[in-house]
């Protein structure tokens, strides 16, 4: 079998999702994204990257310069990155001539460039680490997050410790919030450390943590999250154009609690699925990526959605290799790049071509 090689800015781009990762600082809103709320008919989609136009799925992400053909009684519907609703009927058209150049408040999501680097641990060993689940890898806007991490069987106490306060506790629970004093300050990176009563260090995986994203920012995302909320959208619109908000600004742990809300409700949309997994990838946890990444192939499978398929795939082979599976990593990568080539997506296929192809003479961090 050939081993997956992923160089250092390979690691940067994949191990972490497509744009994923703890962002340094928050991407300015001179660029944002559009977003695919309701397709009905025959609607399709011109992307640069793709060779032939496609059906859209509820969910997909548009840029400015993305062709749209409506025919006939067909419709669609976008949720513009200014928050304007546009309500596409019959003709062909550019996304930006709906969707005008006005200050965009949901931004496209900041590369990763975190020095964090987590070594490449199996779901088995995974099991027996007090790992951290939440805040990680993420901004916040409360002053008192709940922190969580994972059950270690046996364990009857932990404690619990957040470099850069002086602040520790012990609890025979696996979660706590923090009383909110010392208080969290605005561009510090808070690290949390979890013990177990018979040694076993959160360590041993990595040391990751978070931030308080900086006033202006806050102040955007609730005017924006308020907006939002008095628009005349479903739940599940909502939701979606939330999590884009949240991801947008690195609040991947905001993002993750309304995803998880809507699947609760038995929500049965695949893009919530893919989503939910590739924040749970922006977050350093591609355990808990596996399931809703799963749930939601079943349902592109059913339904011949390329475009989500594809993207669950390449989401699914990037958490296996960063559990440490090569086999079912290079397995589902190459799955992904079929049905990109399916799409013509050249520069999606090039890029897993090249993960695929190439070999690595030692162990990377993911």
């Amino acid at each position: 079998m050939r081993k997956i090689f992923l160089n250092f800015q390979l690691i940067q781009l994949i191990c972490v999702g497509f744009l994923l990762g703890f962002p340094g600082k928050i991407l300015s809103n001179s660029t944002g994204i559009h977003i695919v709320l309701e397709v009905k008919g025959n609607v399709t989609i011109q992307k640069k990257q793709w060779k032939k136009p496609t059906i859209p799925s509820i969910g997909l992400t548009l840029t400015s310069d993305d062709k749209i053909k409506v025919e006939g009684d067909s419709f669609l519907k976008i949720y513009c990155s200014n928050t304007e609703i546009w309500e596409v009927k019959s003709g062909q058209y550019t996304v930006s001539d709906g969707c005008d150049s006005g200050q965009p408040v949901i931004p496209i999501p900041n590369s990763n460039n975190s020095d964090v680097r987590s070594p490449r641990l199996t779901e088995e060993t995974l099991i027996n680490l007090p790992y951290l689940i939440s805040p990680r890898e993420t901004y916040i806007i409360t002053e008192r997050p709940l922190l969580r991490w994972n059950a270690v069987p046996g364990v009857t106490n932990y404690t619990v410790k957040i470099d850069g306060v002086n602040w520790q506790t012990q609890t025979n629970k696996t979660e706590i919030i923090y009383p909110g004093q010392p208080p969290l300050q605005e561009g510090w990176r808070y690290r949390i450390t979890i013990e177990t009563n018979n040694g076993i260090s959160s360590t041993s995986e990595a040391k990751v943590g978070f931030k308080r994203l900086d006033s202006q920012s806050q102040k955007k995302v609730l005017e924006t999250v308020e907006l939002i909320q008095q628009q005349s959208l479903s739940s599940e619109e909502k939701g979606l154009i939330l999590a884009k908000l949240y991801r947008g600004y690195g609040l991947h742990l905001d993002a993750v609690n309304v995803l998880e809300e809507l699947i609760k409700k038995e929500n049965q949309s695949v893009f919530l699925y893919q989503l939910i997994g590739d924040t749970y990838l922006d977050m350093k946890l591609p355990q808990l990526s596996l399931q809703p990444y799963k749930n939601g192939l079943i349902l592109a499978t059913e339904t011949d959605n390329l475009t989500v398929k594809s993207a669950i795939q390449k989401g699914l082979g990037t958490a296996y290799y960063c559990l440490g599976n090569d086999h079912k990593a290079e397995q589902w990568l190459n799955q992904a790049k079929t049905n990109y080539e399916k799409l013509g997506d050249t520069p999606s296929v090039q890029e897993l071509d090249k993960i695929i192809q190439e070999n690595y003479h030692s162990r990377k961090d993911c």
